[in-house]
């Protein structure tokens, strides 16, 4: 990528996570076009930017919307030479059993965490392998994606997904000067719970707490994101017991699978 000039789109860029890769882009002179519904938070988003040093616009999308994705891409094509980057990020949480969690709210979350993921992929992957040099992609999965925790199916699978995508297209697209690299971040602050449908409050507070118990944030999560990319990397699994799971269920998923059954039987929380 030239040093100069560079431009990414952000999804979920409101806030959290997608508002930190946002401001960390900016440090580095980025143009950026801030994708959210939430208009006034992208502004506040757009203002934390342009102090930082970056240029953007905020642009409307609603991820789980393939006209929308369209529509932004013909809007960008015709302000920007290229793209280098694409950031897909928007998402919403999401709790509940396998037959209690309402078929509505698997649709609405798959729409968002995996079809939005899935649309950006399809309607930009064009436009970043025609970049004269190289561009790059980063989808946010999740410790979800391979913790496969009880009461989670609709997050998980929606996440798992994403890294199915982002390693189909880590080799599909790598001929073209195309990066790809996918986060798996374990639990940290975020309002990521705020829009999210929960089978119950107890489990809505647990995510709460594992949240505001992390030993890291947003911000860290983000360099680590640009750091991958700079190094052209695929994983990015951020946290210690993040790391530890990855590892463990990789090794050995059958013991890792009766583990997770017995303290589920019992009762007990999920330490993610």
């Amino acid at each position: 990528m030239s040093k100069q000039g560079r431009t990414a789109i952000v999804t979920g860029s409101a806030s959290g996570l997608g508002r930190a890769l946002a401001v960390r882009l900016a440090r580095d002179g980025w143009r950026l076009a801030l994708a959210d519904i939430a208009k006034e938070a992208n502004r506040e988003t757009l203002a934390m930017v342009e102090r930082a040093g970056g240029s953007g616009q905020c642009e409307p999308l609603d991820v789980s919307r393939l006209d929308d994705w369209l529509a932004l891409r013909d809007r960008l094509q015709s302000q920007w030479p290229q793209l280098d980057l694409l950031v897909n990020n928007a998402g919403i949480a999401g709790s509940g059993e396998v037959g209690g969690f309402p078929i509505d709210e698997w649709r609405r979350l798959l729409d968002v965490n995996l079809m939005g993921a899935v649309y950006g992929c399809h309607v930009f992957i064009g436009w970043l392998k025609n970049h004269p040099h190289r561009s790059h992609i980063i989808n946010t999965a999740s410790l979800a994606a391979f913790a496969a925790a009880p009461t989670m199916a609709a997050y998980n699978v929606a996440k798992a997904g994403i890294v199915a995508l982002s390693e189909t297209l880590y080799a599909e697209a790598k001929k073209h000067g195309v990066g790809v690299t996918v986060l798996c971040p374990g639990f940290f602050s975020t309002n990521l719970l705020l829009q999210g449908h929960f089978a119950n409050e107890d489990e809505k507070q647990l995510a709460q707490r594992m949240m505001q118990n992390s030993s890291f944030d947003a911000a860290h999560v983000a360099e680590l994101a640009v750091r991958a990319m700079t190094r052209r990397r695929l994983y990015v699994v951020t946290g210690a017991k993040a790391r530890w799971f990855w590892r463990i269920k990789r090794w050995f998923p059958r013991t890792y699978m009766n583990l997770l059954a017995r303290r589920y039987v019992k009762g007990l929380p999920e330490s993610f």
